[in-house]
This record gives C-alpha cells, structure tokens and sequence, in this order.
C-alpha cells in the first residue's frame, strides 16, 4: 500500500523531532566553519521540506521491503531514510565518514524516535556494506565533496582553470573516486535505482558502460537543502535489454 497523505505528515513530524532533538553546535562544527548553529537554525526548515519531497518522489521509484545503502548520509538526507524504514519497510544502510556527526544524529534518533530502528554508521561504506546487494544506492555529493576530493570537487564546479590544475592530484584522486565508483556498482542488483547529484552521473555512466549495461535517467531534478545540487534518479538497465 502506498503512504498516505497522513503519512507524508508524520513523517514531517518525525523529522521535526529528530532535528529538535539534534546538538546543533556539534552538526554545526561537523558542517560550518563559523556561527554553524546559526546557520543550521536557518537550514531546518528547508531539511523537513526538501528532503520530504525527495522521499516523496523517491517512494515512486522504490519497492516496499527492499534495501538501500546511502553513502555520505547525513542532516540533509534524514526524512528521506526515515521515509524508507517507517514508510516502505525498507533496510537502509547509512555510511558516514564524519564520526561527530553520525554520534549526533545517533543521539537525537535515540531521543526523539526510540523505536525506529535507523542507525547512521560511521565508516567507508564497501566495508560497512561487505558482500550486501541493493536495489537503490544514495549518492548525494559524494564524488564532489571538497574535503575528500578537493581536486575533483574543483573541476565538477569549475573552480579552476586548466592552466593551474595539479594534474598528479587530479589523477590520484580519479583513480580512488573510480574504485569508489566501481565498488558501489558491483553492489547494484539488476534494476537497481540510484539518487544523486548531475554532477556526479558521470561515475555511474562510467561503470554502466564498462559492464556493458544502460542507465535511463529521469528528465526531474530536486533541490537539496544544504549543498544545492540538484538531485535525480539513474535506473540501471540490465546488460543486453538495450
């Protein structure tokens, strides 16, 4: 049965609950590099409704009961995740690098919704997910994450010229990014959907075209509510049905 339009409430409520329950000035320190409080207590809002929105367009392209592995999941992707545990019956693997802020969200889910058995995991998330398979992978602003590639983060945004491009960086960076890319892949059962960014399809495309498979993109794309970039959805189409 599809979610309700009272359920789509309740989960506005619950998501309202966990950020009221949340330590502000720890996820401010994890996100800012000044006055992070403040600038979360602006952001919150737009968490509940963007990230409503995504689990709501999300919903259409999942089934009930299967699994996703979020990797990078943190404040922004929250209603989304409780969407797809409390809403579709879904396994949801969250893997975040950032232990200070899977401590806090872990901390506010414990207060504010006991019994709703999500877990942010801190730790890279081939590890975490071992030899797991997955219908839906959630990619948001991984591949372009400044603090982890600071290089690739530079060129996806166009940030700097080609003259001054550390070309050996940029390489090294590729090849790790490529592994990432590749590993995450592999964990992919046939059909699978996966959400991220448009900077980031071309990883995806990448390893679609590698294995020989096709990836249909939808024509929508979502706002995020703390980086931006506007987010769709990649269905990968098994080998040989295109």
């Amino acid at each position: 049965m599809s979610p309700t339009p009272h359920d789509w409430l309740e989960l506005e409520k619950r998501s309202k609950r966990v950020l009221d329950a949340a330590d502000w000035r720890a996820l401010g320190d994890v996100y800012f590099h000044e006055d992070g409080e403040r600038l979360w207590r602006e952001r919150r809002g737009a968490v509940v409704e963007l990230g409503a929105q995504l689990a709501r367009r999300l919903a259409g392209e999942l089934r009930p009961g299967g699994a996703s592995l979020w990797v990078g999941a943190g404040v922004a992707e929250l209603p989304v995740l409780l969407a797809e545990v409390t809403l579709l019956g879904r396994t949801v693997l969250a893997c975040n690098l950032i232990e200070a802020e899977c401590a806090a969200l872990g901390r506010a889910l414990a207060t504010a919704l006991p019994d709703v058995s999500l877990e942010f995991r801190c730790g890279d998330a081939l590890r975490l997910a071992g030899e797991a398979r997955f219908d839906h992978l959630g990619c948001v602003s991984v591949f372009t994450d400044p603090e982890r590639w600071p290089t690739l983060s530079d060129v996806a945004y166009g940030r700097v010229p080609p003259v001054q491009l550390d070309v050996e960086r940029f390489v090294a960076e590729r090849a790790a990014a490529r592994a990432l890319a590749e590993g995450l892949f592999a964990r992919l059962e046939p059909g699978a959907c996966i959400t991220t960014t448009a900077e980031e399809v071309g990883w995806f495309l990448a390893e679609a075209d590698a294995r020989g498979c096709a990836i249909d993109a939808s024509d929508d794309l979502l706002e995020t509510a703390v980086v931006g970039d506007p987010v769709g959805f990649l269905r990968v189409l098994p080998a040989g049905s295109v």
